[in-house]
């Protein structure tokens, strides 16, 4: 199982649908809202490392407000 790790820094006033459409992504594992230098944390797990690449790519990037975004992939 492939997994990544996508850290967002955003504008608040898109905070709370940031957060509701990156749920919506079919390979979204969880969504968290975290403190320090980043504002959201998501998670996305699957067997199939393109469906991942696409959903950061096409997905997270499309949305508005996401000021910053850092991907994190894991490797075993």
């Amino acid at each position: 199982m492939n997994e990544a790790y996508v850290l967002l820094n955003v504008d608040y006033k898109n905070q709370r649908e940031i957060i509701e459409g990156s749920k919506k992504i079919s390979v979204v594992k969880a969504v968290k809202t975290v403190y320090g230098i980043c504002d959201i944390l998501v998670i996305l797990e699957s067997d199939d490392m393109q469906k991942i690449k696409d959903a950061i790519d096409n997905d997270l990037h499309n949305m508005n407000g996401i000021k910053n975004l850092t991907s994190l992939i894991s490797v075993n």
